[in-house]
């Protein structure tokens, strides 16, 4: 009884973690709307990222964390911080163009049935009938969008749900020490501080920059949601976390161990 007690509370937690997860990117993408009007979406993905980067590498110094691997292979590192640069940018500008819920619905969708596809080793059976009633409800969705005039933005949160889909196969967050995601939270924030700027001056729809105290306030809660606590509450809601577990370990292509 009372190991079943411990995993009731384990999966309660679990459970718990991932609304929090989901609540942040709900105000993240929330505020994107909200500060539209004064400054374009892809300008506030370009500050949000950079301000992000900042206060993680803060953060590590005041703990005296190392961020820099020895042996850490930059073009895993490189690859991921490209995957997350695509996701951020698509999203802001699918949520610029349509309203919030229905590109969460549309991301949430593709997410679900691209993890599925990515994860799909043997059991055919089993997820032949889900990946189909996923792969119908992503065609009615997609041609929903379509045929309501957002086309354009229901193609962004495809691409925007491809690309983080890649990215947690590639990380495989849950089974990361906090340490190991810090740092490569840290890469990926790095990568994408340097190339958003250049994508909001080359793809922006506007270069619409006025930003006045709510609208900095709204990009500081992308910051805080988005950028920082979105992947750790996410890594700590997976039933697989090793994040109780200390110590450094190596995650093969990706980090090396510290010296």
């Amino acid at each position: 009884m009372a190991f079943l007690a411990a995993r009731d509370v384990l999966r309660l937690r679990s459970l718990g973690l991932l609304v929090c997860a989901l609540l942040c990117w709900l105000l993240q993408y929330g505020s994107v709307q909200y500060a539209a009007p004064q400054v374009a979406a892809l300008f506030q993905a370009a500050i949000a990222v950079a301000w992000s980067m900042l206060l993680l590498w803060l953060w590590t110094r005041w703990r005296g964390l190392a961020l820099f691997a020895q042996g850490a292979s930059l073009w895993p590192a490189l690859w991921g911080g490209m995957l997350f640069t695509v996701q951020w940018a698509c999203l802001y500008l699918a949520v610029d163009q349509m309203p919030l819920w229905r590109v969460a619905v549309v991301f949430a969708l593709l997410l679900g049935l691209f993890l599925a596809l990515l994860t799909w080793r043997g059991r055919r059976r089993a997820w032949g009938r889900r990946l189909l009633i996923g792969a119908g409800g992503a065609a009615l969705l997609g041609g929903w969008s379509w045929f309501d005039g957002h086309g354009g933005a229901g193609l962004l949160a495809a691409v925007a749900a491809w690309a983080f889909a890649l990215g947690f196969q590639q990380m495989r967050c849950a089974q990361m020490r906090p340490q190991e995601l810090m740092r490569w939270r840290f890469y990926q924030l790095c990568v994408a501080a340097l190339l958003l700027p250049l994508a909001a001056v080359a793809f922006s729809p506007s270069w619409n920059f006025l930003p006045g105290a709510d609208g900095l306030g709204a990009i500081f809660v992308q910051t805080l949601c988005g950028g920082l606590a979105f992947p750790f509450l996410l890594a700590a809601a997976s039933p697989h976390a090793r994040n109780e577990a200390p110590g450094d370990t190596l995650i093969p292509g990706v980090l090396g161990p510290d010296t």
